[in-house]
């Protein structure tokens, strides 16, 4: 059996789409691994740029609530949630996660290291940092008292920024929720997508088998 990487969608999405959304990686990567894509806990409005080419894919979901920092214990009932299917459906050699999908996958594999059970590794593409509701104010203090819980030290992490993503700025910050020793990041043409460059996502994939060790 081919060993598994856990893929998580972007808020307003669901895995078919991001499966889509994903191809050029999963071509390169599925000869290696085997993609296990989960669906995110709530129902939402679909995403940036979903509509009209993936208009009647409902459902539409997302991960979490943490419009607020007042959202804290939401937040946290639902990574230990995640917790749970992961360890229901794993084990995974690492996560590959898109904007909201990156940063829940930054939330858990910072937990599982809490908890001594830590992936290799973490691919994040045009992520988010916690905390989106409020002002510039409110949302400023909210990324950085959950950055003050602590860095993800152990897990190897690729950061993909698209350089005319309107969000560049906040998977800029989600860098530092990992250790500097093992930290990878590329900047890539394209906005709030998956990269569609093939050298782009060859980069990724030669990365993923090195710190595989396959």
């Amino acid at each position: 059996m081919k060993p598994k990487i856990l893929f998580l969608h972007g808020s307003g999405t669901n895995p078919l789409i991001f499966r889509i959304q994903s191809r050029n990686l999963l071509s390169l990567l599925s000869p290696h691994f085997e993609p296990v894509f989960l669906p995110g806990f709530h129902e939402c409005a679909p995403g940036p740029g979903v509509l009209p080419f993936f208009e009647g894919a409902e459902p539409y979901l997302k991960w979490l609530d943490d419009s607020s920092p007042s959202e804290e214990e939401v937040c946290w009932a639902e990574l230990d949630r995640l917790v749970a299917e992961v360890e229901k459906k794993g084990p995974f050699f690492g996560v590959v996660g898109f904007s909201q999908g990156a940063k829940a996958g930054m939330e858990l594999v910072r937990e599982l290291e809490r908890r001594g059970r830590e992936m290799s590794f973490w691919v994040g593409v045009c992520g988010t940092v916690p905390f989106q509701g409020g002002g510039d104010e409110v949302r400023e203090g909210g990324w950085k008292e959950s950055l003050g819980l602590g860095r993800a030290e152990r897990t190897e992490s690729f950061h993909l920024i698209g350089g005319e993503d309107p969000w560049r700025g906040e998977s800029e910050r989600l860098v530092g929720f990992f250790g500097e020793t093992g930290r990878r990041v590329r900047r890539f043409e394209g906005g709030h997508q998956m990269p569609l460059d093939k050298g782009v996502n060859r980069e990724v994939v030669e990365w993923i088998l090195e710190v595989c060790r396959m």
